[in-house]
C-alpha cells in the first residue's frame, strides 16, 4: 500500500500537533525503507562473495539467508501499515513493531559479521568493516527522522565489531575501532540536528497553514458584523443558484444616518453588530448571511420559497421594531426594511440580487419598517 502525503490541517492543541509530527516521522521512515530493505540482502550477498575464499561457506549462507528472511518480513510489515496512518496507541504499536524489524536486521548485521571475520586476515577484516560502516551510514541517512531508530540501529551495527577490534593486539584493528568511534560521534550529532529540523519544518508548515487559513477567513469575513463580506456572499450565491428554490432577503437599517448623527459613529457600529446578531439568530441551517456594505445586509435562503422567505422577513421586521440595543447609558431602537425575491430560471445572480434590491427600495419608499416581495 503506497504511503501518501497527508494534507496539512489546523490542530486543536499542542499535543495534537506533536502527535501529527510523530506520525509524519513514522511515515517518513516507511517511505525511506524501500531502498534499505532491498540493499541489505544485496550488500550481504556481495560481502559473502568477497569472503567466499576465506570463510566457511555455511556461515556465509546462513548469514545471507537470515538477511533475506528479515527483508521479506519487513516488506510484509510495510505493506500492512494502515493508510491513512493511525494515531494514539495504535500508532505506537505499529511504531514499535516496525522499529523492531529494523533493529532485527541491524543486530543480524552487527553480530553476524563477527562470525565472518577470518582470524588474522587484515584485508578481509577491512572489507567486513567497510561493509558495516556502509550499512551504518545508510541506516543514518534512511531513518534520520526517527532519532531512536538511528541511535539504537547504529549502535547495534557498529558496537560489536568496534569492541572486537579494540580487543585485538595490533594497531591495525585499533585504528579501525577508532574510526568506528568517530563515526558514532558524528552520526549521533547529525541525528540531533536532523531531528530538530524535521520537527521544525513540520511546525513551520503548520504555522504557515494556519496563517494562510486565517488570512483567507479574514478576506471573506466582514470584521464589524462577523458575517460574510460582499465577495464571499456573492461566491456563495453563485454556487447555490443552480439549486431550487432559492430566495433572497435584502435588509437595510432605516434612517441609519440619523443614528450616526444623534449618537455618534460608535452607536452606528453597535447598530450594525446588533442587526447582524439578529440575522444570524434567525438564519436557517444552510442559509448564508452577509453584509454587502454600509447598513445593507442580505440573507440567502436555499430550499426556501418566496412565501416562506416572506414569513421570515416579517419576523425579522417585527422582532427588530420591538427591541433595542444598549449603547453607553441609553437604549437605542431602530427599524429595518426588507426586499424579498425568489430566483427565476435562467437569470444570473446579479439579476437576482437586483430584483431583491428593487423590492427593498420599494419598501423604503412605501414608509420603511416593512417587507416588499
Amino acid at each position: 500500500m503506497p504511503i501518501e502525503a497527508q494534507t496539512d490541517r489546523p490542530f486543536a492543541s499542542e499535543q495534537e500537533l506533536e502527535e501529527h509530527i510523530r506520525t509524519e516521522r513514522i511515515r517518513f521512515v516507511l517511505i525511506q525503507s524501500t531502498l534499505p530493505i532491498i540493499f541489505s540482502p544485496l550488500a550481504g550477498a556481495i560481502l559473502c562473495l568477497a569472503l567466499w575464499h576465506a570463510v566457511v561457506p555455511v556461515r556465509l549462507v546462513v548469514f545471507e539467508v537470515g538477511l533475506l528472511v528479515i527483508a521479506v518480513q519487513r516488506v510484509v510489515t510495510t505493506r500492512l501499515f494502515p493508510n491513512p496512518p493511525p494515531t494514539g496507541v495504535t500508532l505506537r504499536r505499529w511504531e514499535k513493531l516496525y522499529v523492531a524489524t529494523i533493529m532485527l536486521v541491524d543486530v543480524w548485521w552487527g553480530f553476524g559479521v563477527l562470525t565472518l571475520l577470518p582470524h588474522g586476515a587484515t584485508t578481509e577484516n577491512a572489507i567486513v568493516f567497510c561493509f558495516v560502516m556502509m550499512m551504518a551510514g545508510g541506516h543514518t541517512a534512511s531513518y534520520s527522522a526517527h532519532g531512536p531508530t538511528v541511535v539504537l540501529g547504529v549502535l547495534a551495527l557498529t558496537l560489536p565489531i568496534t569492541v572486537d577490534f579494540a580487543l585485538q593486539p595490533d594497531t591495525f584493528h585499533w585504528t579501525l575501532a577508532f574510526v568506528s568511534l568517530m563515526f558514532l560521534a558524528a552520526s549521533f550529532r547529525s541525528v540531533g540536528t536532523l531531528r530538530y529540523f524535521f520537527a521544525r519544518t513540520y511546525r513551520l508548515a503548520y504555522e504557515l497553514q494556519g496563517s494562510r487559513e486565517r488570512a483567507e477567513k479574514l478576506a471573506r469575513i466582514d470584521m464589524l458584523s462577523g458575517l460574510h463580506n460582499r465577495r464571499a456572499f456573492y461566491e456563495a450565491g453563485e454556487a447555490l443558484q443552480a439549486g431550487t428554490p432559492l430566495s433572497l432577503l435584502m435588509i437595510d437599517i432605516d434612517h441609519f444616518k440619523s443614528i450616526n448623527d444623534r449618537f455618534g459613529h460608535a452607536a452606528g457600529d453597535a447598530a450594525i453588530r446588533d442587526i447582524a446578531a439578529r440575522i444570524e439568530a434567525r438564519r436557517p441551517p444552510g442559509a448564508t448571511a452577509g453584509r454587502l456594505g454600509g447598513e445593507e445586509f442580505a440573507l440567502l435562503l436555499p430550499g426556501t420559497t418566496l412565501a416562506e422567505a416572506r414569513v421570515l422577513a416579517e419576523t425579522l421586521v417585527r422582532d427588530t421594531a420591538a427591541a433595542s440595543f444598549d449603547f453607553e447609558i441609553q437604549a437605542i431602537g431602530y427599524t429595518i426594511s426588507l426586499g424579498v425575491a425568489q430566483a427565476e430560471p435562467g437569470e444570473d445572480f446579479d439579476e437576482f440580487v437586483a430584483r431583491a434590491d428593487t423590492a427593498l427600495y420599494r419598501a423604503k419608499r412605501e414608509g420603511r419598517n416593512r417587507v416588499v416581495a
